[in-house]
């Protein structure tokens, strides 16, 4: 039931990502038939900047994590050595 429901939420992930993906590229992308290539080039350039940005910033998130924050997803793999 738990790796049903991971698998779940991963694809949702995925949807978000690419939701938020479209979503940003409509913001930076002037209206299609009222604009040239270089338009349309200039704007994806900037929504791919603007979506790099996100990712660097959730780093700040991933930075918090712990050293054993996920051992018991990956069954122990993980886990440092003891001493």
């Amino acid at each position: 039931m738990a790796s049903t429901m991971s698998s779940t939420l991963q694809q949702m992930s995925l949807s978000f990502g690419v939701a938020t993906a479209s979503l940003v590229a409509a913001l930076f992308i002037p209206e299609y038939q009222h604009s040239s290539p270089a338009q349309l080039i200039h704007g994806i350039h900037m929504a791919l900047f603007a979506l790099g940005g996100l990712t660097i910033l959730s780093t700040l998130v991933f930075a918090k994590l712990q050293r054993d924050d996920g051992a018991n997803v990956s069954r122990g793999s993980n886990r440092p050595a003891e001493d």
